[in-house]
């Protein structure tokens, strides 16, 4: 039915979806409702740190509670853009089960497109989330455990912590790296020490304590769980490859996008499950036509906004501008938008 409705809203009403075309009829009595999204209302926004955000927000009740270690996809509407990034939870499902509620810690950046906006959100606000998603969670293993965090890595591994019950029979160290004065919670590792009978933990400075492998080699016959800069992963898991340890990671880092230039180069768009061979010169609009996609097509200079649909990651630059769009999911144009890296959408 879906299916079907979709199909004639894209023939009758020029849009790329029947629910998206009443969202603004529908937001009128349910505010922050769109398609295929949770709704969750604001309850609480501090700055806890230097360019730090604890964001509490109350997921609507048919969001599926998380497991510890889970993130979602966090979606805000700003100059009539819908901007989206993907942060941990950092809190323990009991809370979303008992008071409805689920804790962001975000490292803000002042210029930066999304979080910045951040401390300008209030109590009351309507937000977008998606369903829990990800598979790093705590390791079902009778090992002890080293939680290996970087900078903001930190955020599952409180989710996890909060989550075990005070006689956990589980061994765990955490090796928390951050820059000098910057390692996020301490007051509530120190907690979670009192509380849990088998958890330690140390704050480190790559300066001062060396890197990570200094800490890890001592360590192969634990379970490694890794969480920061696609840097600090790389390192954890060749070392874990060397000594055959186990490891499970979640690591972030920079989409590779191709800079403004003349030259030609190969980049890869994959719409409704195919995958198609393009190039960072013609508009997304362009290269699905020329491969036969089915696609709404409007006024092609980026007004009546028929070609809208959602891009899931990768990078594109708006001809008209310049501005490069988030790596991470967002609302473009096709008509104006060029791809500059690999480029997924929205069936």
């Amino acid at each position: 039915m879906r299916a079907l409705l979709n199909s004639l809203s894209k023939h009758l009403l020029h849009h790329q979806s029947w629910a998206g075309y009443w969202e603004p009829v529908v937001q009128c009595f349910k505010p922050g409702w769109r398609e295929d999204y949770f709704r969750a209302q604001v309850k609480h926004v501090q700055v806890f740190a230097e360019q730090s955000v604890e964001l509490i927000i109350e997921p609507e009740k048919t969001w599926p509670v998380h497991q510890a270690g889970q993130h979602i996809a966090l979606t805000i509407q700003t100059n009539g853009r819908l901007l989206t990034r993907v942060f941990t939870i950092a809190s323990e499902p009991q809370l979303a089960r008992q008071q409805r509620q689920i804790r962001l810690l975000i490292r803000s950046q002042e210029i930066g497109a999304f979080t910045s906006k951040l401390t300008n959100l209030r109590p009351g606000q309507w937000l977008n989330i998606s369903e829990p998603k990800g598979q790093f969670v705590m390791p079902n293993t009778a090992r002890s455990l080293i939680m290996l965090a970087g900078g903001s890595g930190i955020t599952p591994f409180i989710a996890m912590l909060k989550s075990l019950p005070a006689d956990s029979k589980h061994t765990i160290t955490l090796l928390y790296y951050a820059k000098p004065n910057s390692h996020w919670l301490k007051d509530e590792l120190e907690q979670l020490k009192q509380s849990l009978s088998n958890f330690d933990y140390h704050l480190l400075e790559r300066g001062k304590d060396g890197d990570a492998t200094t800490w890890l080699t001592t360590n192969a016959h634990k379970h490694w769980l890794v969480c920061g800069p696609a840097a600090l992963y790389k390192q954890a898991a060749a070392l874990a490859k060397q000594l055959n340890t186990p490891i499970d990671s979640e690591h972030f880092s920079a989409v590779p996008a191709v800079l403004a230039t003349s030259d030609k180069h190969e980049l890869t768009l994959t719409h409704q499950g195919k995958t198609f061979t393009i190039d960072n010169q013609q508009t997304l609009l362009t290269h699905l036509q020329a491969n036969k996609q089915p696609v709404t097509v409007g006024c092609g200079m980026g007004i009546c906004h028929q070609c809208q649909c959602v891009k899931k990651q990768g990078v594109v630059r708006d001809i008209r501008t310049g501005e490069l769009s988030d790596s991470s999911e967002q609302l473009i144009q096709l008509c104006i938008s060029q791809p500059v890296s690999d480029v997924e959408l929205s069936a």
